[in-house]
């Protein structure tokens, strides 16, 4: 699924970025258009340091913006000397893959990748690794950041609260713990 969003010279034509929305990384592939230019191109690929080189204004930082933070910053770039109003469109056509890792007593035990469109939670990382085995038990430990903590599987199933549901990042670890008999 892609995100497309235009910026002109009366503001972002999105909602301000909240604190979900995806941030450009680096490999990220973005789309993006000058209204009236049909001879630049079109495709960027972020680099490793985050940034994209763009015909006329060469390197632009995008790592960590949104793509309506992004082209704002392209469009004032474009502004100095090239272009008068320029209406920028930033797509991002394919998100750099990020991937929780899901071990431990489920079917399939490995990374699981992080859906560009949506957050998940701790429970479907787990059935994205297509459930627990028989031998599971009733916790899970969850790692983020180097800090485990331990938490019942029941409890997360009964969260339904967006706010205190545990939302996976990149680079999590969830051990499905074994049952002990």
């Amino acid at each position: 699924m892609a995100l497309v969003i235009g910026v002109s010279a009366q503001g972002p034509a999105a909602a301000p970025a909240s604190p979900d929305d995806r941030r450009i990384a680096p490999q990220d592939l973005l789309l993006i258009t000058i209204v009236g230019e049909r001879d630049l191109q079109t495709e960027f690929r972020v680099s490793s340091s985050g940034s994209v080189f763009f015909p006329f204004v060469g390197a632009v930082m995008a790592k960590d913006l949104t793509p309506p933070e992004f082209a704002e910053r392209l469009r004032q770039a474009l502004m100095v000397d090239y272009f008068v109003d320029p209406q920028v469109i930033v797509t991002v056509k394919d998100y750099r893959q990020e991937f929780v890792y899901v071990i431990g007593q489920v079917n399939r035990p490995g990374p699981v990748a992080i859906p560009s469109e949506r957050r998940i939670d701790i429970l479907e990382a787990i059935a994205f690794a297509n459930g627990t085995t028989r031998l599971a038990r009733n916790r899970v430990n969850f790692t983020r950041n180097g800090v485990t903590i331990s938490l019942s599987i029941d409890d997360l199933k009964k969260e339904s609260d967006p706010n205190k549901k545990i939302w996976v990042q990149p680079g999590d670890i969830i051990e499905v713990r074994e049952s002990v008999i």
